[in-house]
């Protein structure tokens, strides 16, 4: 009789029970399940399953499943509300901001456990104008657009939806919230006159020639001395019919950089009011110069596109027009015209500058070859951090020579220094900013930061730069060094601030950030005396404001100190000074209007707390206070506890005169029963002896207004003062 006859039952897992096929029975998966794709379950265990108990496993599985979709399902109705809940409430006709919503990743996608905090890649922002035109745009997560609107959801939303109890605290910050989001959508000026820009006097153009090489030309070198010379002496030959775009650009640009860089440092030691009468009609004039030559490079944009044909003197042109846009023009025309720049770049073959022709000026050729490929790789890297593109010169297109030959004069050392900084930059935008970037737990944070920490410290150590102290006020000695520490402290603030709340990184980032606003204050006031003004505002326009944003964020939310507000303020008064020349649209402008703002709101938080200090202090009373209080009610022409009363209303006791005669010789009467009435138990004068009690560190004394010889308080004091005064 054979196994089944005998009614034997072997095991069979559910599945091929179910389906009734026969059961291959390999254990923990059988040959069927496993090709089937099936969950192999035993639930039999050698005996035949019970349809009760197979019924229960099916019940169960499904419950299992139903579970698992509710989940999902609440999950998504949480990210549907989180999402609603950061679209604004005002209405605005002009923008509304969206949340930048992203696909995942695969790297994104990857499970990781729920119990460890996980830091993704930061997101930017999304700006859709309700115009005709209907135009979109895309802030990066470190551009000044996109840390506007970090400000004003993460501190000034709260503060405006109750955060605050206080009424002007309130007000102050939605007024402050519409400024910024006007300040995002305003639109840029736009030129279209269609008037080619126009070749500069040669006269003035000669003049400027030598305080460029000395002041502009060292910190961005795009001419030699020798090539320029050859520039201007070619467009003094060529005719007024057939002058060549690019030596007009060049020209107008040098002039225009010259006068800038005289122009942008208005000594903070120096007193406009102190000015000679011919010092100020000398800016006056040299301001008006600026004016024509800044009109003719706006012309000189819209024929940006004439400039592309292959010639060393067309990228010259671009570039030049890059670094004026930058700092004059809005960040969106800065971006257009680089990638013009570096297109119009790569068609030359400036990166290859290694494979320059020899010749007579051969080595002179590929000396400004190299300078320009170290500037185009810069620019790259200020562009791709403040304005948000991808890097368009890649880190292999680029040969960065490290050797001791290219050491002559100290600009190329000080390029190479810069270029390598960019190379890390680079780096930490593929690591942490680029799409593809994957999400990390807390120990990869930490091994990342490390890495990157590390390769800053060798480049710090290559190129010679000393770390500045800035709470002892020790600063490197030269402004280019001093350059170079800005840059990486702001390095630093890069891949910091996407994980700012990170153990290892929130006690760090706060000291980063003051130290980059102390290093550019310092820089700012010693510009002048280091020959460093006309570079100071593309400085500036170089990194991204994440150090205005940690040090307004600290503030903000209430952790911040008095040297904290400021270094606030001190930072805005520097700013306000290098936008005075600048356009409304350019970056220096808009940072100085957006510092400003957030200046107004923390300000306001100021008197608030100070206001309820000065309240706690007139509530907190000692009892010693209130029974001399209830002894001036009860003897109400006694000054003092210690005195004799005096109720001689004709009396010539200096007090009663004020401690003086007037200057008639008359006796002054006295104010005392004005002041304190014998039946005035519960009048609201003494409420006001109540609060003026504990100011004057003693008891309420009679004030004699005619006497009075103390110090006057001011009716143009602060606010605080102010309601003192009126209450």
């Amino acid at each position: 009789m054979s196994k089944e006859a005998s009614g034997k039952d072997y095991a069979v897992c559910d599945q091929c029970r179910i389906k009734k096929i026969r059961c291959g029975r390999e254990k923990p998966y059988c040959s069927n399940c496993t090709r089937l794709g099936h969950k192999c379950e035993w639930s039999g265990n050698g005996k035949k399953c019970n349809q009760t108990t197979l019924l229960s496993h099916t019940i169960e599985g499904m419950s299992r499943r139903l579970e698992s979709l509710e989940a999902a399902l609440a999950e998504t109705q949480d990210t549907v509300k989180r999402l609603v809940s950061g679209i604004p409430t005002y209405t605005n006709t002009f923008a509304t901001l969206q949340s930048g919503h992203t696909w995942p990743t695969p790297e994104e996608t990857t499970s990781i456990l729920h119990e460890t905090e996980v830091f993704r890649r930061p997101l930017g922002h999304f700006l859709r104008s309700h115009d005709v035109e209907g135009s979109e745009r895309y802030f990066s997560p470190t551009s000044l657009e996109s840390l506007m609107y970090d400000i004003k959801d993460l501190f000034l939303v709260p503060l405006i939806n109750g955060e605050s109890e206080n009424q002007s605290v309130r007000q102050c910050a939605l007024l402050a919230q519409h400024k910024l989001v006007d300040l995002v959508s305003r639109n840029e000026e736009i030129i279209r006159n269609g008037a080619p820009p126009t070749a500069p006097p040669i006269s003035i153009l000669k003049a400027m020639i030598e305080p460029y090489f000395v002041t502009v030309n060292p910190q961005l070198p795009i001419w030699t001395r020798e090539s320029f010379m050859r520039v201007a002496t070619a467009l003094e030959e060529n005719s007024l019919v057939n002058q060549d775009l690019g030596l007009v650009v060049c020209s107008n640009n040098l002039i225009l950089m010259t006068l800038a860089a005289n122009l942008s440092h208005a000594s903070p030691q120096q007193d406009k009011s102190r000015q000679s009468k011919s010092a100020r009609i000398g800016s006056s004039i040299n301001l008006d110069l600026m004016n024509g030559f800044l009109a003719n490079a706006k012309r000189a944009v819209e024929y940006a596109g004439l400039l592309l044909s292959p010639r060393l003197i067309n990228v010259q042109a671009l570039l030049s027009l890059c670094v004026v846009a930058q700092e004059h023009m809005s960040p969106s025309v800065f971006a257009r015209l680089f990638n013009l720049t570096a297109q119009c770049a790569k068609s030359v073959g400036i990166h290859d500058w290694e494979r320059c022709a020899p010749g007579p000026e051969g080595d002179e050729d590929s000396r400004e070859r190299q300078c320009l490929s170290y500037c185009l790789y810069i620019l790259d890297k200020v562009v791709c951090s403040t304005v948000g593109m991808s890097p368009y010169i890649p880190a292999s297109d680029i040969h960065i020579d490290t050797t001791t030959k290219t050491y002559d004069d100290g600009i190329l050392s000080d390029l190479v220094a810069k270029a390598k900084l960019a190379e890390i930059q680079e780096m930490i935008y593929l690591e942490i900013y680029a799409r593809r970037a994957p999400s990390r737990t807390s120990d990869q944070v930490r091994l990342l930061i490390s890495k990157l920490d590390r390769g800053l410290r060798d480049w710090l150590a290559s190129s010679g730069v000393i770390l500045a102290d800035t709470d002892n006020d020790i600063f490197p000695s030269s402004a280019s060094k001093m350059e170079l520490s800005i840059g990486f402290a702001c390095t630093q603030l890069l891949y910091m601030r996407p994980f700012r709340k990170h153990p290892e990184v929130s006690f760090q980032i706060n000291q980063i950030a003051r130290r980059v606003m102390k290093l550019l204050l310092h820089l700012w006031h010693s510009a002048a005396e280091l020959e460093y003004q006309g570079a100071f505002p593309r400085i500036i326009a170089s990194h991204p404001p994440l150090y205005l944003f940690e040090v307004c964020a600290y503030v903000l939310g209430g952790d911040g100190q008095d040297s904290d507000v400021k270094l606030m303020q001190s930072f805005t008064d520097m700013l306000d000074n290098v936008a005075d020349l600048r356009a409304e649209e350019s970056y220096n402008h808009r940072l100085y209007e957006a510092s400003s703002t957030i200046l107004s709101v923390v300000t306001a938080m100021k008197n608030q707390y100070k206001r309820r200090k000065l309240q706690h202090t007139s509530s907190s009373l000692s009892s010693s206070q209130v029974s001399s209080i209830e002894t001036q009610r009860l003897f109400p022409y006694s000054p003092s506890s210690d005195a004799p009363p005096n109720n001689n209303e004709n009396s010539t006791s200096p007090r009663a005169l004020g401690g003086r005669q007037g200057s008639a010789g008359l006796g002054v009467p006295s104010f005392e029963p004005l002041m304190s009435p014998t039946n005035s138990r519960g009048c609201p004068e003494d409420e006001l002896a109540t609060i003026m009690g504990p100011l004057g560190k003693g008891s309420f004394e009679p004030f004699d207004l005619l006497g009075y010889s103390g110090p006057q308080m001011s009716r143009s004091e602060n606010l605080i003062e102010k309601e003192l005064w009126w209450d």
